[in-house]
């Protein structure tokens, strides 16, 4: 093997790529900001309207990128076109975008606008609301440090496989699949008497250096972190691009794509796994239920359009994933082509040589970044190693962007917990360190020969579980304690004079986000938590050995025991919501309507709201 000048080439690219766009960017700002004699645009640390705040606070370009990257993650490109697979090309689509907009959206919008609203993290808000729902607020935190522990391992394989595809020939070139399962993974042939086992180096050293970028790029504060966002959000969709129009040219792509959105097969809407497949990959993708929403969106400007931004966000997510699957499903088209053309693949019940389908090259599970496209990297002639640098970039990047956004969160949580407590807050850097630390040597568990085996049962048991029924609880505590009036109030008046809603931004169409919030979102999230638990009861889940589902229960059980202690310490102290008055806000509103007399009321559906909401 030797180096490969494209592949280094392309990594220096890369990234350069971000930088440059964020150069260019900052000068056209500036010189827009100049013109028209303003202040310099940017993250502005603790001021607003030149007087000091005591939270540090993002720029509405800033606020929305990071959303942007929280969302867009690597289970767009990757965990999205296993499912399209999966569950019969179109017909998972549908039930995607069926999710999407009756369960996911209104649960990030109404994060985001209590975020904005009560100007705290989301144990701090949840207590504001009511302290009745601090317990759920802990929940969705030991849930973030769960994921945080696990989801940097998917960084660490995408790492190995950028150092691989900087020699040529690829080193997975011979058999991609032995190189994942033996050379990444060094995992077992099956369970039987075996544990965890030994840590393996590699993977150790990757998750190493993954820790030590998101160290880099939040310890010392949100202006350095906005920069890296640059890199880390633009540098994917540029990556994409590239990657789209090269993998649309090969062999086989048109069938990779017919099966992508020309098959429907309806009858797998009647199956509820799928549903709750959809369900929770949109959920985890846009990942309302984690808390970040609430906690990033506190950082905003208390006149940012939090409204416009959850529309902006919740399209490019899903079509980023719609966009990634052409290109993912081109390149199995591609795979798929060429084992037939080579004469199929051996059928193990008959020995013989049979003809494959894309249905079957996309149902590869993990396998399908680290086995199946990595195969079909081989498939660009001398841009290999190009194209290789290019896709796994683009999974790393996407995965960092996520991390970012948990990591911020939950050093939020810790820096008001000590402003809470009256304590002397730690420097950022050290908060931000020790929690690398500490979820680096958490992660090394799934760097062990049953790590990813670990990470599967993990990820179903606390995230799956958890993610449905934190959001479920979510609508609750929004209905009963923070009431629909007071959002449609409050984006009303965060709007008002604002230079593209003068006269305020309307929650529109009210029915469609009042079925969302109070009906659909906590009901179908629910419905799927008991039938996922029924499922897991009858059959247990993967196959797995005995303890490893004891270690999946254990978890979930230690997130539903701590999801009640708000409720139990409400009943007993006797507190409740220090929300301001309701009357207070529509006062504030009614005042501004007044001075602006060519504003108009609100509308009918407003002002219908139930007296009950108007008293939350």
């Amino acid at each position: 093997m030797a180096a490969s000048a494209v592949g280094i080439i392309t990594l220096f690219a890369v990234v350069l790529a971000g930088p440059l766009a964020w150069a260019v960017a900052t000068y056209v700002q500036s010189r827009r900001k100049a013109a028209d004699g303003a202040a310099e645009a940017g993250a502005s640390e603790g001021q607003v309207d030149g007087k000091a705040t005591e939270r540090e606070e993002m720029s509405g370009v800033a606020y929305t990128l990071s959303l942007l990257g929280y969302a867009i993650g690597i289970g767009n490109l990757w965990r999205f076109p296993y499912l399209v697979g999966k569950w019969g090309g179109g017909a998972f689509v549908i039930a995607y975008l069926v999710c999407l907009f009756l369960v996911a959206i209104p649960a990030y919008l109404m994060e985001m606008v209590m975020g904005q609203y009560t100007r705290k993290s989301t144990v701090d808000c949840f207590k504001m609301i009511h302290p009745r729902w601090d317990g759920l607020a802990y929940g969705q935190a030991l849930m973030l440090l769960v994921v945080m522990a696990y989801y940097n391992v998917l960084l660490a394989y995408a790492i190995i496989y950028i150092a691989g595809s900087l020699v040529d020939p690829l080193p997975w070139a011979a058999d991609s699949k032995t190189y994942f399962n033996v050379e990444v993974l060094n995992g077992y042939d099956d369970y039987i008497g075996k544990g965890l086992g030994p840590v393996q180096w590699k993977l150790a050293l990757a998750l190493l250096l993954v820790w030590l970028i998101v160290f880099a790029s939040l310890a010392f504060g949100k202006k350095i972190l906005t920069k890296v966002t640059w890199v880390t959000v633009v540098g994917p969709i540029v990556m994409l691009v590239v990657l789209l129009i090269r993998s649309v040219t090969l062999d086989g792509a048109a069938d990779g794509i017919e099966f992508y959105i020309g098959k429907f097969d309806s009858e797998v809407l009647g199956d509820l796994d799928m549903w709750a497949s959809a369900c929770s990959q949109i959920l985890f993708s846009l990942s309302p239920g984690f808390g970040t929403a609430i906690t990033m969106s506190s950082y905003t400007r208390p006149k940012e359009n939090v409204f416009r931004t959850c529309m902006v966000v919740a399209f490019c997510n899903s079509a980023f994933s719609l966009v990634g699957g052409f290109a993912i499903f081109s390149i199995v088209g591609n795979i798929t082509f060429r084992l037939n053309a080579a004469g199929g693949v051996l059928d193990e019940a008959t020995g013989a040589m049979v003809a494959t389908t894309v249905a079957e090259q996309a149902s590869a599970g993990t396998g399908l970044a680290f086995i199946a496209i990595a195969d079909g990297m081989r498939t660009f002639g001398s841009g290999t190693n190009a194209m290789s640098v290019l896709f796994f970039s683009v999974l790393l990047t996407l995965g960092l962007d996520s991390t970012f956004c948990w990591a911020e969160t939950f050093v939020c949580y810790v820096e008001d917990y000590c402003l809470a407590k009256g304590r002397t807050k730690p420097a950022h850097w050290k908060i931000v360190g020790c929690m690398c630390a500490v979820m680096y040597l958490m992660g090394l568990l799934y760097c062990t020969r049953m790590g990813i085996e670990l990470l599967d049962i993990v990820d179903h048991y606390c995230i799956t579980y958890y993610l449905l029924l934190g959001v479920a609880l979510e609508a609750f505590m929004f209905t009963f304690d923070f009431g629909w009036r007071r959002l449609v109030v409050h984006v009303k008046l965060a709007t008002l004079g604002n230079l593209r809603t003068p006269l305020g931004q309307d929650v529109v169409p009210s029915f469609f986000w009042r079925l969302g919030i109070q009906i659909t979102m906590p009901a179908w999230c629910l419905f799927l938590f008991f039938y996922i638990f029924s499922t897991d009861v009858a059959e247990p889940y993967g196959g797995y050995p005995v303890w490893m589902q004891g270690i999946g229960w254990f978890c979930l059980a230690a997130l539903l025991a701590v999801t009640p202690l708000g409720f139990a310490r409400s009943l007993k102290l006797g507190t409740g919501s220090t929300l301001p008055p309701l009357e207070q806000d529509e006062a504030a509103l009614a005042a501004a309507l007044g001075i602006k007399s060519t504003l108009p009321p609100l509308g009918e559906n407003e002002e219908s709201a139930s007296a009950e909401e108007a008293k939350a």
